[in-house]
C-alpha cells in the first residue's frame, strides 16, 4: 500500500515539473521540498502546488509514525532524502528545458540515474520488509550498488525510448536519444538502436549481482529484479504502458480474471 501511494506521488510531482509549472514555479517547490516542513507551504505560487505539497508532507508523517512504531524510525528519513533527491534531478530536468540545453548523453544519463524514480520506489518497499531491509540494507540501496545503477538506467532509458516524442512536442527537456544524437553526432534511429543495446547489456550487471554473494539479501535483489522487469513489461516495444496502460490490459485479465489452468 505504502508503495502505492509513493508512486502516485511520485508521478504528480514528475507531471508537476515536466508539464504543468513554469521554471520560477519549480524552484520555490523545489525548495520547499527540501525544508519538508509545513511552514514553507505559504512560499508556494500555485494552489494545486499547496494541495500536493500537503499530500506529501502528510505521507512523510504517515511514514515517520508507522516507522517509529516499529523502531524503524531511520527507514522514513532514508526515503525522505531519496525523495528529495528525485526532485533535484527533476528540477536539473526543468533547469535544461527552461534554457533549451540538450546536455551530453552522460550528463544525462548520470542524472537519470535519479529521476527513474527506482530510488524512491525500493525505499518504499523496503518499509514493508522488516524482517530483511534493516539499515544496513538502507544503506546498501544509498551507495548506488552496480545491480541499483544498472535497473535505474534501464529505467531511464526505456522511459526515454517510448515517451521521447510525445515528451519534445509538449517542450520536455531533452531526453536520452536526444542526448546521444548530440553526443556522437548520429541519426535518431542510431541513437535508438545503441540506447537499445544499452538496455540489454546492464541487464548483465544485474545477473551478475544476483549471481554473486553480495551485501544484501537476495530477497531483496529479487524483489528490484522484479522492479525491473515489471519496467520491461511496461515500455516492451517501445509502447509507454505508464501513461497510457490499455496495453496492459491483457496482463490484468490475466492476473485478476482468467482462471489459471489446473493439470493433473
Amino acid at each position: 500500500m505504502m508503495v502505492t501511494k509513493y508512486m502516485k506521488i511520485v508521478s504528480l510531482v514528475d507531471d508537476t515539473y515536466d508539464a504543468y509549472a513554469s521554471f520560477e514555479e519549480i524552484q520555490h517547490f523545489t525548495n520547499a521540498i527540501e525544508r519538508c516542513s509545513m511552514n514553507a507551504i505559504d512560499q508556494l505560487p500555485a494552489d494545486y502546488m499547496k494541495v500536493l505539497y500537503r499530500a506529501l508532507l502528510n505521507l512523510f508523517n504517515e511514514t515517520e509514525n508507522d516507522m517509529g512504531k516499529q523502531g524503524r524510525s531511520y527507514a522514513s528519513y532514508y526515503l525522505k532524502e531519496e525523495f528529495k533527491e528525485l526532485v533535484r534531478g527533476y528540477h536539473a530536468e526543468a533547469e535544461w528545458a527552461d534554457k533549451c540545453h540538450v546536455p551530453t548523453f552522460d550528463e544525462y544519463v548520470r542524472n537519470g540515474l535519479t529521476t527513474s524514480a527506482y530510488g524512491v520506489v525500493m525505499a518504499a518497499s523496503f518499509l514493508g520488509m522488516e524482517e530483511v531491509a534493516g539499515g544496513e540494507e538502507y544503506e546498501w540501496l544509498k551507495s548506488n550498488p552496480k545491480i541499483i545503477k544498472a535497473g535505474n538506467m534501464i529505467g531511464r532509458l526505456m522511459n526515454d525510448l517510448a515517451s521521447h516524442e510525445d515528451e519534445q512536442k509538449r517542450g520536455d527537456c531533452a531526453s536520452g536519444v536526444e542526448c546521444y544524437m548530440k553526443q556522437y553526432d548520429v541519426s535518431e534511429k542510431k541513437a535508438i538502436e545503441e540506447i537499445q543495446k544499452m538496455d540489454v547489456n546492464v541487464w548483465k550487471d544485474i545477473n551478475e549481482d544476483c549471481m554473486r554473494p553480495t551485501n544484501a539479501p537476495m530477497l531483496l535483489l529479487q524483489h528490484f529484479v522484479n522492479l525491473v522487469r515489471v519496467t520491461d513489461v511496461i515500455y516492451e516495444n517501445d509502447d509507454d504502458s505508464y501513461t497510457i496502460p490499455l496495453g496492459l490490459k491483457d496482463y490484468v485479465a490475466l492476473l485478476y480474471i482468467e482462471q489459471l489452468p489446473l493439470y493433473e
